[in-house]
């Protein structure tokens, strides 16, 4: 599959415009869109890691930030080490993340007792 870097920056622009208007559904298909094509850059990943996280949808929050750890690890693979911070800090969101959905587990659990 052929990956037109140019429609993938006009979705990240895109995404963002739908943002600001409120509009998170459309937001989230275009960056989806991007993170299904392996985009090669932080901003689909954080955006869309942002908005779950804030929908409190934890498994797409975890499923989002996975996807950008792969695609990091491989740019920094590729020497591009300055996909070595993003890498950190998106493995430093994604433990958060998971932290979070176990508490909010045991919240669960606590109330159903």
């Amino acid at each position: 599959m052929e990956i037109n870097e140019n429609l993938q920056t006009e979705r990240n622009l895109k995404g963002a415009e739908f943002e600001k208007t409120g509009d998170l559904e459309k937001a989230i298909a275009l960056y989806e869109e991007n993170v299904a094509e392996n985009f090669k850059g932080n901003h689909p990943y954080d955006r869309l890691a942002n908005i779950y996280k804030n929908q409190l949808d934890l498994d797409n929050e975890i499923r989002v930030l996975e996807k950008a750890i792969v695609v990091y690890e491989e740019i920094t693979i590729e020497d591009r080490l300055e996909g070595l911070p993003k890498l950190f800090r998106f493995k430093n969101r994604l433990d958060k993340a998971i932290e979070t959905k176990k508490q909010l587990a045991k919240q669960k659990k606590a109330k159903l007792k």
